[in-house]
C-alpha cells in the first residue's frame, strides 16, 4: 500500500486560506463518512463507497450505520489509521486531523461527521489554522468551511494519521 501523507501546511494569506483537502459533498443523508474519507484520500465519494463495499463488507444498500470500527476499517484500506472515539472538552484536544461528530443525538447515539484539520499557515510560520469541512448537502456554500469551534466541548472525535507514521504526541 502506498504511503499516504497528510498536509501540515495550508496555503494562506493574512486574511484567507485554502483548505488542504478537496471538498466533497455527501450524496445522501448518511454518507458523511464516505464524503470525509473522499476528501482525506483524494478519491471520489463513489470510489470510497466501492472500496467500503468490496473491502470492508459494507452493505451495498441500506440500512447501515458507521461505528468507529467501520470507520477504522475503511480508513485502513486507504492508508490511514483511525483512533477510537474520544470525547473532547476543548479545541486543543482535537488531533490535527480528525472526524468530528456533530449534531450528536445522545438518545439515539448518532451524529454526523465533518473533517477537521489543523495546519501551519503558509504566510506566517507562527500561525496555525484550524478548520473543518462540512460535507452536508444542506449547508450553504459559505458554511462548508467551519473555523468557529466555540461549542466543541462534549463533541466526539476520531483522530486520523497516515499509516507508518506516529500520531501527534500531544493527542
Amino acid at each position: 500500500m502506498p504511503t499516504k501523507s497528510i498536509p501540515t501546511t495550508v496555503e494562506s494569506t493574512p486574511t484567507t486560506f485554502t483548505p488542504a483537502f478537496p471538498f466533497v459533498t455527501q450524496t445522501n443523508d448518511f454518507d458523511d463518512v464516505f464524503a470525509c474519507t473522499a476528501m482525506l484520500s483524494g478519491k471520489t465519494i463513489e470510489e470510497v463507497r466501492e472500496i467500503a463495499i468490496a473491502k470492508t463488507r459494507h452493505p451495498a444498500w441500506g440500512p447501515y450505520y458507521f461505528g468507529e470500527t467501520h470507520v477504522a476499517a475503511l480508513l485502513a484500506q486507504l492508508g490511514f489509521v483511525a483512533t477510537l472515539y474520544k470525547e473532547i472538552g476543548r479545541v486543543a484536544d482535537i488531533p490535527d486531523v480528525a472526524l468530528l461528530l456533530v449534531d450528536y443525538n445522545p438518545d439515539m447515539e448518532v451524529g454526523r461527521h465533518i473533517l477537521f484539520h489543523r495546519a501551519k499557515a503558509s504566510h506566517s510560520s507562527g500561525t496555525t489554522i484550524e478548520y473543518a469541512l462540512d460535507p452536508a448537502p444542506w449547508c450553504k456554500p459559505a458554511d462548508r468551511v467551519r473555523t468557529n469551534f466555540k461549542n466543541v466541548a462534549g463533541t466526539w472525535v476520531i483522530g486520523i494519521h497516515a499509516m507508518n507514521t506516529k500520531a501527534g504526541a500531544s493527542k
